[in-house]
């Protein structure tokens, strides 16, 4: 799963939320080793972004997805 292509749907997204679920969803479903992978990169993604809602939905798909320490 491309993590441009996860930032560009948030973009485009009117109800972030929504598609936030939808892409969590999504990310489930990958094996763990690439959903790590997906996960790392979108955190790379974030600390470039200087959109708060953007970043706010990614730190909501970060949270739910990463593994408890």
């Amino acid at each position: 799963m491309d993590t441009k292509n996860i930032i560009l749907r948030l973009k485009r997204s009117n109800y972030k939320s929504i598609e936030a679920s939808s892409i969590k969803r999504e990310l489930r479903q990958l094996p763990t080793f690439e959903r790590k992978e997906v996960l790392n990169k979108l955190r790379e993604e974030k600390s470039r972004s200087d959109n708060s809602d953007i970043i706010d939905v990614i730190n909501d798909i970060i949270d739910e997805l990463s593994p408890q320490k």
